[in-house]
């Protein structure tokens, strides 16, 4: 008889050991997948977080831009309207130009060193502000000492009521007071193409700027006041003027050259020293 050796298994694993195992490797797995949903959650919130920021600039600046623009509105309509309140009885500062030689177009002495030539329309809002607030200062400064002279061309690109009032003004140079007749002119500005620059107008402007009116009506419609005006038409064009009041500024008998109105102080003081 054979007897048969059977091997040994060892020892019996203990019961629920794997299943234990499984246990643990689950657990494992699940807060790992935890994490990463919680980090894809995190990262989730903080791009949408970043891009609601971003819209907001987006926004601020986008309103922001629409905010200046609607106040840059507003200040042009009150500028360009700023003449619709008027005190029909305002002399302007006539009184700066006493004593001062004037001839035509030209308000100062003609050897003078420096030349200023002044590009402007009736009806600008702008070219009134500068004959009030700027003009007396440089006349004071410059013109008065013989330093330097002026020269006003006036253009009519506004309106009729421009024409007019240019054809007025050169009427008035006839009698050597056009720069009083448009200091006046500005002082009683109106809303522009209102059709306030009417006869009795022009003749109230002229009575207060020391000018014959009727001599001035009988000038307007010549030939004289025709060529004056095209004359300027063509010097703003040779010059590039785009817009009122523009200047030019040079040795007298040169070549002048355009400058800024916020310049002009300094250019002219730039003149009279190489002129020295």
């Amino acid at each position: 008889m054979t007897l048969l050796r059977v091997p040994s298994r060892g020892p019996a694993e203990p019961p629920g050991r794997n299943f234990e195992a499984c246990i643990v490797t689950a657990s494992m797995s699940s807060r790992s997948e935890s994490k990463q949903a919680a980090r894809e959650a995190r990262l989730a919130a903080e791009q949408e977080a970043q891009g609601k920021a971003r819209r907001q600039r987006i926004w601020a600046i986008v309103g922001g831009s629409v905010l200046l623009a609607a106040v840059v509105v507003v200040v042009l309509i009150v500028i360009s309207a700023g003449g619709s309140k008027t005190d029909t009885g305002a002399t302007g500062d006539v009184a700066i130009f006493d004593g001062i030689p004037q001839k035509g177009i030209a308000l100062g002495d003609p050897k003078a060193p420096v030349t200023v030539v002044e590009f402007a329309d009736p009806q600008c809002p702008f070219c009134k502000a500068y004959t009030s607030d700027d003009m007396p200062g440089l006349v004071e400064k410059y013109v008065q000492p013989g330093d330097a002279r002026m020269e006003l061309n006036l253009l009519s690109f506004i309106g009729a009521d421009s024409v007019t009032g240019a054809q007025a003004a050169y009427a008035a140079s006839a009698q050597d007071r056009m720069w009083q007749f448009m200091d006046v002119f500005y002082a009683r500005q109106e809303q522009e193409n209102s059709g306030y620059v009417t006869s009795s107008f022009l003749d109230g402007v002229a009575e207060a700027a020391g000018v014959d009116a009727d001599q001035m009506n009988a000038d307007m419609s010549s030939q004289d006041v025709a060529d004056q005006i095209s004359a300027a038409q063509s010097a703003a064009s040779d010059a590039g003027v785009q817009s009122t009041p523009s200047f030019l500024v040079g040795p007298t008998g040169g070549d002048l050259k355009p400058v800024d109105q916020a310049d002009l102080s300094d250019a002219i003081d730039q003149q009279l020293s190489a002129s020295k």
